[in-house]
């Protein structure tokens, strides 16, 4: 009976303690609105089960408690906001470069460890030295690749024509994917088997959505509760197939000599990372794992992107035939027309109706930082460190109070220069801002306006499918709980 006795004096010790040692995040709740979380499993799990991971979740509490909220993912308290004062805070301070070390744990576990998963100070010499991978020169020698893939893609394209709606979002992952697998690793990869049957499509988006599993729940990043539900049997088998393809291309890599100067590929991702394995900076997962989460995060947002604006003009025809007219006039004649940088830099209409389709359906819907020491917000608010502070983009990018009454409808005439003068500039953050932004948003956005400049020129788009009808998913890139398919017309 005594040694019961002990143990629950010395439980209610520790609890005390586990308590007293949070009270700065108690009292976070007490200035900052939000849900109350359910003890252990958080506010994710209403998510989940209620909402289906649906973004409106968010929406509604950011609606109900104002633009910058705090929520519980599990036990660990989340900061969301869509205000562009506190996004900027956020950005620019130099004790929020980390990125949340629980979603770092959550992709790295499912895609190994790379530029994503280091923090301060790490991170700027990594991410110094993969800069050339994405310098403008580089890009442009990428055109070949873009023209070749977006060739294919128009021939598979080609068979939906008068084909009634069809679903053409897969075709579009394929696309990409091929696009950030040669750009990532060269073009040796091509000669690879797993590549050439495109299978492993469908392996990297299994584990972007395990990744998102573990990041909203953090209980299945358990071992134990992982191989119950049969979660880690499924992103090991994923993971080693993807790992075949990347062990046939790194292993050529060991055994050859360096690239030389005048090699086109001496600086793409794999070159640069080859370079920190011969001086003994990283191991040679590590260079699988670069490269594997570089091609993860490159060709599921590029592709969406794609697919998102042929949706919107789908939906707004007029703007589709103002994007018609303009690459009329660049390119009179239609199929396989040669496309030059010099060329899209021309096409105003259609870099706004990127951005626009950027701003209402971002590529990635939220991002995290975590506090490194005590942040004080411009709202007054001290955060305390450890905290983490999730920046929401599809939220910021639909605040009525920033975009006004009619925040959630298509206009490209937001990007208008006059119009994006009067925003605040931290408003519009598709690919983030600040030092530690997305290394690779030029070469998204000029992949993407590559691809459409193709198929617009090409095809009239048009589905029964309506925007408003769109049901966004939480997901580390932007889902629809339903794709809508698309109709094909050739133009003239």
């Amino acid at each position: 009976m005594l040694t019961i006795n002990l143990l629950l004096v010395a439980g209610a010790l520790f609890w005390i303690y586990f308590l007293w040692s949070r009270r700065r995040l108690y009292l976070l709740m007490l200035r900052m609105p939000g849900p109350i979380g359910l003890p252990i499993l958080g506010s994710s799990l209403e998510n989940i089960i209620t909402y289906k991971r649906k973004l409106s979740f968010r929406t509604k509490y950011l609606n109900k408690y104002g633009s910058t909220i705090l929520t519980w993912m599990g036990p660990v308290p989340f900061i969301v906001t869509r205000d562009p004062k506190i996004v900027e805070d956020i950005f620019s301070s130099p004790d929020c470069h980390n990125k949340s070390q629980h979603i770092v744990n959550a992709i790295t576990s499912c895609m190994g460890n790379g530029l994503l998963g280091k923090q301060d100070p790490d991170w700027i010499d990594r991410r110094r030295h993969f800069n050339p991978a994405f310098k403008h020169d580089l890009l442009l020698s990428f055109f070949h690749i873009f023209d070749t893939e977006t060739k294919i893609l128009m021939n598979v394209l080609d068979t939906y024509v008068n084909q009634g709606e069809t679903d053409v979002v897969p075709e579009m992952l394929k696309w990409s994917f091929r696009i950030a697998a040669q750009t990532t690793m060269g073009s040796e990869v091509k000669h690879d088997e797993h590549f050439k049957n495109g299978s492993l499509v469908e392996c990297f988006e299994s584990l972007i959505c395990h990744s998102t599993l573990n990041i909203l729940m953090p209980l299945v990043q358990n071992k134990i509760i992982s191989k119950l539900c049969s979660y880690d049997k499924l992103r090991a088998d994923n993971f080693s197939r993807i790992q075949k393809m990347l062990d046939n291309v790194v292993n050529k890599k060991v055994n050859l000599s360096p690239e030389s100067d005048s090699d086109p590929e001496i600086n793409i991702v794999i070159n640069r990372a080859m370079e920190l394995y011969r001086k003994g900076d990283i191991s040679y997962m590590d260079v699988k794992s670069e490269c594997c989460i570089m091609i993860a995060a490159g060709y599921d947002t590029s592709a969406l992107t794609v697919y998102h604006t042929l949706f919107l003009l789908a939906n707004h025809p007029e703007h589709q035939d103002a994007v018609f007219e303009e690459l009329c006039a660049a390119f009179p004649e239609t199929g396989n027309f040669e496309i030059t940088y010099p060329d899209m830099q021309k096409l105003d209409y259609l870099e706004r109706v990127i951005k626009e389709t950027l701003r209402l359906i971002p590529a990635i819907p939220i991002t995290a930082r975590e506090t490194k020491s005590d942040v004080r917000l411009s709202n007054g608010v001290l955060i305390p460190k450890g905290v983490v502070i999730g920046i929401d983009m599809f939220h910021t990018h639909r605040n009525p109070e920033v975009w006004g009454p009619d925040a959630d409808k298509f206009s490209p005439d937001n990007f208008l220069a006059e119009n994006v003068e009067l925003r605040h500039p931290y408003a519009y953050i598709p690919f983030a801002k600040g030092k530690r932004n997305c290394i690779g948003s030029k070469y998204a956005m000029m992949s993407s306006k590559f691809a459409l400049c193709r198929i617009l020129r090409n095809y009239r788009i048009s589905t029964r499918f309506l925007y408003k009808d769109l049901v966004y998913v939480d997901n580390m890139t932007m889902k629809l709980a339903e794709y809508p398919r698309l109709k094909l017309q050739r133009r003239t």
